[in-house]
């Protein structure tokens, strides 16, 4: 074949296979343009390494051309409207057009090593970091830094797919959306103020302990106070509430009085007296849940305490008062939670008498049948008589003690108006007439 006809045939070579060429980019053009601008990216990018973001653009924004519109109402020169155009974070290899830094060749999408090794050839510090972390977040530990990260471009900081807490979303279920009560930080924050997204030493990814990521905020609980409650001493602020949200106030993981009970649960037990407040489960009525200056956690005195509803002990009027009641210690007599006594006393009198008194019965020869109930003749917080009696001592006498039967007695005679307890002892003596030493004994009837 001679020259010419050779160069005939090779050029009708070459436009058969520019015409193939041609037909497949223009395939490939018009199929992208049938596919959404998400998918179209991912085609594209399949064939030719490198293509932008739907919304992304390496050149730069033209401010001035920006400006589409007029303001008709202040007349403003749409030249003189700026645009700002979304800012648009690059990976220094990809802006820097060093593609082998992560690929095998600028014309090859394999990457130098497995998922997450070729990242940490440059985060080393975040890979010494995350190597030395207890608890991992399994998209890291697997490798797939790519589920959080865009490895070319994002209008994102850290390069992130999706803004903020859309991204933990993402895989996580709103925690919000479990109650009706939320937690303010997490409402209003992002889920890194607490949590490190790729490792830590703290379960649940915390941050920080559980303890100091809640004094963060709540740093004045405990503060400058003397006693304080067992599990906020131990920073475990979690056994009593949930971190997120929640169906109780205070975000509470269960209600006031079932709370408490799962520690105290000896308070009220099987008592048959039970204290209102107790027996409601409005334990926050008189303690305080995290820390107190007052023994027992009470947000005030004892006296004080039990005055907000006792308010009437001691009266105002009263001229003899108890001296426990006086110095506001309640619970020298009272159980404030629940007992099996009356009046939620400790003990029952006399027993209760005589953590004070002296027991006058003990060596007694004859006793006046009545001390075995003190609270008979004496009241047990205060009185408008002398002894914290009930009555004037007349009075009281009288009660049990017939006048007409008093006057039958010849000793008797002339004591009309004189106080019973000048001749007689009211509890114990060593005459059966419990007389006073001195005083005559009066002939038997």
């Amino acid at each position: 074949m001679n020259p010419p006809q050779q160069q005939k045939k090779w050029f009708r070579r070459c436009l058969r296979a520019g015409g193939a060429l041609a037909g497949l980019v223009g395939g490939l053009i018009l199929l992208a343009g049938c596919r959404t601008e998400e998918s179209k990216q991912k085609w594209l990018n399949f064939f030719f390494d490198g293509v932008p973001q739907p919304g992304a653009t390496n050149a730069v924004a033209n401010a001035t051309s920006a400006a589409t519109r007029t303001n008709a109402v202040s007349g403003v020169d749409p030249a003189r409207i700026l645009v700002k155009p979304p800012q648009v974070y690059g990976h220094p290899p990809y802006v820097q057009r060093n593609c082998t830094a992560c690929h095998e060749s600028q014309f090859s999408q394999k990457m130098n090593g497995k998922p997450g090794e070729v990242c940490f050839t440059c985060h080393k510090e975040l890979h010494q970091t995350f190597v030395a972390s207890k608890v991992k977040h399994p998209p890291v530990e697997e490798g797939d830094c790519k589920s959080c990260h865009n490895p070319h471009q994002s209008v994102n900081k850290k390069l992130l797919v999706i803004k903020g807490n859309a991204l933990c979303l993402s895989c996580h279920d709103n925690p919000l959306a479990v109650g009706k009560f939320k937690h303010q930080a997490v409402e209003s924050g992002d889920c890194t103020d607490c949590h490190a997204p790729h490792g830590t030493n703290f379960k649940g990814l915390l941050k920080k302990s559980v303890k100091d990521t809640c004094a963060d905020c709540h740093d004045d609980l405990i503060a400058q106070k003397k006693f304080v409650h067992h599990p906020v001493g131990d920073g475990d602020c979690l056994e009593c509430h949930t971190p997120h949200a929640g169906k109780i106030a205070k975000l509470l993981k269960k209600p006031v009085k079932d709370k408490c009970i799962e520690c105290h649960d000896d308070l009220i037990g099987k008592k048959k007296v039970v204290h209102q407040p107790v027996g409601d489960g409005d334990c926050l009525a008189c303690h305080n849940p995290h820390a107190s200056k007052i023994k027992g956690l009470l947000k005030k005195t004892v006296k004080d305490t039990c005055a907000d509803c006792h308010d009437a002990i001691p009266a105002k009027n009263a001229k003899v008062v108890h001296q426990p009641v006086g110095d506001g210690d309640c619970t020298a007599c009272h159980n404030p939670h629940a007992t099996d006594k009356k009046a939620l006393v400790k003990k029952s009198a006399p027993a209760l008498c005589w953590d004070c008194h002296d027991n006058f019965l003990e060596k007694a020869k004859f006793r006046h049948d009545v001390v075995e109930d003190c609270t008979g003749c004496h009241k047990p917080h205060q009185s408008a008589e002398k002894g914290l009696l009930a009555k004037n001592i007349l009075k009281l006498c009288g009660d049990c003690h017939d006048d007409g039967d008093l006057k039958k007695v010849k000793g008797h005679a002339n004591a009309a108006g004189q106080s019973c307890i000048s001749c007689h002892d009211p509890h114990v003596g060593k005459d059966k007439f419990l007389l006073k030493a001195g005083k005559e004994t009066p002939p038997a009837k």
